[in-house]
């Protein structure tokens, strides 16, 4: 008797939690770069379901489900999210998007966390590098020590725009992006950074996966 109770207990809770996940019809359409063919989207970096957008004259339209929490990624690779076109979230039912100049309306919270990722994106040093047109192999040292001391520079100012970026959007999930894109450069802070009280967004589905 206790067992058939804890079924049907457990089969009600799965119900409620069906039930409460609120789930959002959107279309997504817009046109494409002449040399893009493939165009992946991806709904909480879900790879293995990842869906194949069909592209015509440059365009594409597609209509998904999803929970309104939702990230929606569209990539020309299913891999390298940190490095993707354009990421939107449902806050509306329609949203156009131009994936060469990466304009987007209809939404403005995906216009919001797409900015807040080129933000951080272009304050990396990554290909960073000092040019030496010279033969002396002391210029060459010199060049080398200036380069790492930028890139050190560069990298902390990085993790401050990156911060900010969490900061101001600490009331919606724009920072679970941009934490699951950039782990490595928190160095530890980022339990305590959001320790006390810890945000909604820390309990975000994408952050369980390891990227």
């Amino acid at each position: 008797m206790k067992q058939k109770l804890f079924v049907i207990l457990s089969a009600l809770f799965g119900a409620v939690l069906t039930i409460g996940a609120k789930k959002v019809k959107l279309t997504i359409d817009g046109v494409v770069s002449p040399n893009l063919t493939t165009l992946y989207l991806i709904v909480n970096e879900d790879t293995a379901h990842a869906q194949i957008v069909p592209i015509k004259d440059e365009q594409f339209s597609v209509t998904i489900t999803v929970d309104a929490n939702a990230f929606v990624r569209l990539d020309e690779d299913k891999g390298m999210p940190e490095r993707c076109l354009m990421v939107l979230v449902p806050d509306s039912r329609h949203i156009t998007v131009n994936l060469r100049s990466f304009e987007i309306k209809g939404s403005p919270m995906s216009k919001r966390l797409n900015e807040a990722i080129n933000k951080v994106r272009e304050a990396s040093p990554e290909g960073f590098h000092i040019d030496v047109f010279d033969e002396d192999p002391k210029a060459w040292e010199e060049a080398r020590v200036a380069e790492r001391s930028m890139r050190e520079q560069m990298l902390k100012n990085q993790r401050n725009i990156l911060k900010d970026m969490i900061m101001t959007n600490k009331f919606n999930n724009i920072p679970a992006w941009l934490v699951f894109c950039n782990k490595e450069l928190f160095e530890g802070e980022l339990e305590m950074m959001t320790r006390k009280p810890m945000p909604k967004w820390r309990k975000h589905p994408i952050l369980k996966i390891e990227n």
